[in-house]
């Protein structure tokens, strides 16, 4: 299946449903959705640093997971990324585990 129709479908996330809904001034709405989504990934790119593992934006509504490889797969909702992100990774990630959330560099 093709990227196009594995997001056909996939609605909002329940974390979308935090910004405002504004019919009178949509634009509020859309650059609020669209920084609240940076937010988002810059915290995914900074958990799965230590993995060679980011996120990008997919036409406002998907995630891409990508690793250092070059090798992407689409995550349609939030919900999704952290199966793709182990799918690239090639194990199980325990995110309990201390030593996972380490950063390259911290102390």
């Amino acid at each position: 299946m093709c990227e196009v129709c594995a997001i056909f479908g996939a609605g909002e996330h329940w974390s979308d449903y935090g910004r405002s809904r504004d019919a009178k001034f949509p634009f509020a709405d859309i650059q609020h959705h669209r920084a609240e989504r940076e937010r988002r990934i810059e915290l995914l790119d900074r958990l799965f640093a230590g993995l060679g593992i980011g996120c990008e934006d997919y036409d406002g509504e998907s995630l891409v997971v990508v690793d250092e490889r070059g090798r992407t797969k689409l995550a349609p909702t939030l919900s999704d990324v952290w199966s793709a992100v182990e799918s690239l990774a090639n194990r199980s990630i325990d995110l309990l585990d201390p030593l996972f959330l380490c950063v390259p560099g911290d102390a």
